[in-house]
C-alpha cells in the first residue's frame, strides 16, 4: 500500500501544471502536503473547509442535490481543484492557470480513489 505523500507526489508527476496537492480535513486542519516546501496550503485548507460547510449546507439542505463532490476554484492566477474523500477529508489540487485540466482531472480521480482506500 502506497503512502499518502507517495500518492499525492504521484498527482503532482500526473497533473500537467500542478504546483501543489494536500490533504484536507473538514476540521480545517492541513493533513499533508507536497510538496512540502511548496506554497504552505494550511490557510487555503481553512478558508476551503469553511466554503465546503456552507455550500454543503446549501446544495444539499437548500437544494436538496446531494452532497457536493467536487469543486473548481478559478483566478487569474491559478486554479484549484478540490474532491471529496471521505466525511472527514478532501484533496486539494492547485493548478497553473493554463495546466491541462482533463489530465488533472483524470490523476486527481485516481488519488482520490487511493486515498479513500488508504483511510479506509
Amino acid at each position: 500500500m502506497r503512502s499518502l505523500e507517495d500518492i499525492l507526489d504521484r498527482l503532482l508527476a500526473q497533473a500537467d501544471g500542478g504546483v501543489a496537492a494536500a490533504l484536507g480535513g473538514m476540521d480545517g486542519l492541513l493533513v499533508e502536503q507536497r510538496p512540502a516546501a511548496g506554497p504552505d496550503l494550511t490557510t487555503v485548507v481553512a478558508e476551503l473547509t469553511g466554503a465546503l460547510a456552507d455550500l454543503r449546507r446549501a446544495v444539499t439542505d437548500a437544494l436538496e442535490g446531494g452532497p457536493v463532490t467536487a469543486l473548481d476554484v478559478r483566478s487569474e492566477h491559478v486554479r484549484a481543484l478540490v474532491r471529496h474523500v471521505t466525511s472527514e477529508h478532501y484533496l486539494v489540487l492547485t493548478l497553473h492557470p493554463a495546466a491541462d485540466v482533463a489530465l488533472a482531472e483524470r490523476a486527481l480521480g485516481e488519488a482520490t480513489a487511493a486515498v479513500r482506500e488508504l483511510l479506509e
